[in-house]
């Protein structure tokens, strides 16, 4: 088995533009979720496999985060059943980056067979890429996670314990997906490590590190920066982030001017439509033209023919999304401003990587994004890699980067020191 994070680029993330795996999702603008409370559940609690250890029954209810609302085994994944893990799909409760409220998330937790070490098996919070922003565009609704399993593997196989996280609005229903939103995916990552806890609390550690790409680099690089106001309980040793949109608010200006990259308009409509959700006030019609209206449906579609799919977001063209006024792109502006990284101080240290020839999230973004990091203060260190794109950004250093981390090597510092 392969045991670096190195893979193909369908392996470590679905990317933007080739995302579209899964459901339409029943969700509709304006719609408000519901009050957390489901009854707890749990389907189905049997060792996975013939001479498994007996393992006891989670910890179901309660309203912290975290907490357990339904366990159900994920059968029919063959990486991970050939390594034996023992694979849960959970829902647990989470906070909304946004308000503050109390949510439910879906997820996959994986454990390693075999007597964990003596604390339980550190755990990897991973986060993947994008999917979609319906509801069922969750990775955990099918047995192949999308493409995310052959890395689960390689992480059980290293001796930790993995969440899948699919983030809020993906996965259970009445929830709308904050698409770029770094705290409310932040909360979702930490949550999922607490809830990998409630699970088997013997088995699983509260060590842990934030491993993502693309979509789930924000992820990663949101539970950092949430770990020291949310994270208590837990102890967060180290995150690596790699291709992260972290602060994606120039695609307002780059959609003024008329510059956005076919990845950039893909995420752009993605954006847009999480933004009316928690906006009611925004109009999509002043960022969108008449003809794109119209296929809006299919472009946020994740379970129609996908060459159907990927050849309607390949039809759209820089002058349907050109926002009407320029006051239309300086909301836009602020509106994705308010969901990027960093806002906080780093309490772990953390890996940054992205590549100079990313269509997707300009380097530039990037860096200013880590420069902002290192002025607000954290342990980070820089890796732009030259001539390296989004999907095919490599990732060898992975699995032995975070590894150090849970045996409390110490980690290279790029960033400047401060005055």
């Amino acid at each position: 088995m392969h045991r670096s994070l190195r893979s193909p680029r369908r392996a470590i993330a679905v990317t933007i533009v080739a995302a579209a795996v899964t459901a339409v999702s029943a969700c509709t603008a304006g719609t408000p979720p519901p009050p957390p409370g489901d009854s707890p559940q749990v389907t189905s609690f049997a060792p996975p496999f013939v001479g498994s250890p007996t393992v006891p029954p989670p910890v179901l209810g309660g309203s912290a985060p975290g907490s357990l609302v339904s366990v159900r085994p994920l059968e029919g994944n063959v990486q991970l059943e050939d390594v034996d893990a023992r694979v849960e799909r959970v829902v647990y409760r989470s906070t909304s980056g946004i308000d503050g409220s109390r949510t439910e998330v879906s997820g996959v937790v994986a454990i390693p067979p075999g007597t964990p070490p003596k604390g339980g098996w550190p755990v990897i919070a991973f986060g993947h890429g994008t999917t979609g922003v319906l509801d069922k565009c969750a990775p955990s609704l099918y047995d192949t996670l999308v493409g995310n399993s052959s890395m689960m593997a390689s992480m059980i196989q290293s001796g930790f314990a993995v969440t899948l996280p699919d983030f809020q609005g993906l996965g259970v229903k009445g929830y709308l997906n904050p698409f770029l939103d770094g705290a409310t995916y932040g909360n979702n990552m930490i949550d999922s490590v607490r809830a990998a806890r409630a699970l088997d609390p013997t088995a699983v550690s509260t060590n842990w590190v934030a491993f993502g790409h693309s979509l789930g680099g924000l992820a990663a690089w949101g539970a950092a920066d949430r770990d020291a106001s949310y994270g208590g309980g837990m102890s967060l040793k180290g995150t690596m982030a790699m291709a992260p949109p972290a602060d994606m608010s120039g695609l307002a200006d780059a959609a003024q001017a008329g510059t956005l990259t076919g990845d950039q308009r893909v995420a752009l409509i993605f954006a847009l439509q999480s933004l009316s959700w928690t906006n009611p006030t925004l109009d999509l019609n002043r960022y969108r033209s008449p003809s794109l209206a119209q296929k809006w449906p299919l472009l946020l579609d994740c379970t129609a023919n996908l060459d159907v799919v990927l050849k309607t977001r390949e039809s759209v063209t820089n002058a349907d999304l050109k926002p009407d006024t320029q006051a239309d792109t300086d909301r836009l502006r602020a509106l994705l401003e308010q969901w990027a990284l960093p806002k906080n101080p780093l309490d772990a240290p953390m890996l940054l990587m992205f590549g100079t020839k990313d269509e997707l999230v300009d380097w530039q973004w990037t860096q200013a994004a880590a420069d902002k990091a290192c002025r607000i203060g954290g342990a980070i260190e820089i890796d732009k890699r030259m001539g390296e794109g989004h999907g095919d950004l490599q990732s060898d250093r992975g699995l032995p980067w975070l590894k150090d981390r849970i045996a409390g090597q110490a980690a290279n510092n790029t960033c400047p020191p401060r005055t």
